[in-house]
Order: structure tokens, then sequence, then C-alpha cells
């Protein structure tokens, strides 16, 4: 006659979880908590004839993986169960099981994931709207005229059909940037949206001139400065007679 072990231990609630008893995980490789008094061995499986599987030392917390790494993103998503038996000199207990729901798809993104202030080409003032299209997404990172391929920081914000936002400053082809994620942090692809900011005052360019004192001895001088893209700078030099 089989003797079901006492599970769990008397400071735990159940005799296996998995990722503190978390819901969805999005990656497939999980922690499991484990729980059984007096257990010396315990043997874990995906199937519940546990068909495969072998005895092992008995311990707490286990990685264990609950798909195939080799299946694409959201090919091998699904609810997945993990079973869990003990054993000790003279006992094996009844199986234990808990399931998990593996998500490794990012939002659905729709026909036009970004529009800025519903498609116009150019607007005169910073503050725009934009409306976003995902299913699935529970935030957004957002981000103003950058290089995607080296692309740091962006402005996190929960996921809503319709957004205010503020372009950078100056005139010129304004890009804003977008990365749809869901609760468990599967990332979509980046997805832009431009419009042209017009009627901007233009900033001062700032001049530099580097010199040694108030003097130069070379015919040619390096001249280095700011100012918004297009604006004319006019230099004028005086030479003086020495």
């Amino acid at each position: 006659m089989v003797v079901p072990l006492i599970v769990p231990e008397p400071d735990h609630l159940k005799a296996i979880m998995i990722n503190n008893d978390a819901l969805k995980t999005k990656n497939p490789t999980v922690d499991l908590m484990l729980s059984a008094m007096n257990a010396v061995d315990m043997m874990i499986s995906n199937d519940s004839s546990f068909i495969g599987a072998s005895w092992e030392t008995y311990t707490t917390s286990k990685e264990w993986l609950v798909a195939d790494t080799l299946v694409g993103p959201g090919q091998g998503d699904g609810e997945k169960t993990i079973y869990v038996k003990f054993k000790n000199a003279s006992q094996v207990s009844d199986a234990f099981s808990t399931t998990i729901t593996l998500d490794t798809s990012p939002p659905i993104i729709g026909a036009m994931p970004i529009m800025i202030n519903g498609g116009l080409l150019k607007t005169d003032t910073r503050q725009i709207v934009l409306t976003l299209n995902a299913s699935g997404a529970d935030w957004v990172e957002l981000y103003n005229d950058v290089d995607i391929e080296t692309i740091t920081g962006g402005t996190t914000l929960p996921y809503q059909t319709t957004i205010n936002w503020t372009l950078s400053e100056g005139n010129g082809i304004k890009t804003v940037y977008v990365v749809f994620i869901d609760d468990i942090g599967n990332r979509s692809s980046f997805f832009s949206g431009s419009i042209a900011l017009i009627g901007q005052a233009a900033s001062v360019p700032t001049i530099i001139i580097p010199h040694d004192g108030d003097t130069t001895v070379y015919p040619f001088i390096d001249v280095q400065g700011t100012g918004d893209p297009g604006a004319t700078i006019q230099i004028n030099i005086t030479k003086e007679s020495v």
C-alpha cells in the first residue's frame, strides 16, 4: 500500500509552485518551489504519466523547462502543467501539479500602429496627439528622433489609444517611435510616425572659435557651434596688421 507523504511543509501552502505562483510567463524556463515533509527524492514531469522522468534528490527549488526552446515565439504558447511526486525510504506520495500560461507573443499590431495628429503632414506646435493601435498591449515606450540601432531610454506610459506627446525642439521633420509591451514584458518591434514641425523661432546660434589668447598665427581657423538645421550663420573676420 502506498502511503502519501505529508505535504506541503507547514510554512508552505502548496507542494509545487511556479514562479512564486505567477499566472503567466514569457520565459519557457521557470523556477519551481517544492515542499514535502520528510521527502528524500522527487520526480518532476511535464506529463501526468511521468514517462521518461526519473527520481532525483529532493530540493525546495529547481529550474524547469516547460516547453521546447527550439519552438519559435508564440508557437509553444498555452497553458503548461508540471507534475511532481515525492518519496522517502518507504513512501511514495500522490502526484501534485500546478499550471502556468506560457506567453511569448508580443502584442498584435493594428493596420496603423501610430498616427500623429490624425495623419496631418505638418504642425506649428510641439504639442501633438498620438493615435496608437495594438491589441494585447499594456504599456508603450515612446522616443523622439532617435537612432533605433543604438536606442536607449525612452518614456514608458500605460497603453492608450490616444496619448498627448511633445515633439523635440526646432523646425523640421519629427519622427516619433513606439514599442508596444504586454503585461509580462513581451515587446513588439519599433513603429514610427512623422510630421513636419514649422513656425518655430530659431535658436540663437552659438559660435566657438578656438584660439590661443587673442591672436592666431595661422591663416586658417576652426569654427564650431550649434544652431537649428538650415539656419544661416554670418561670420565677419577682421584682420589686424601686426
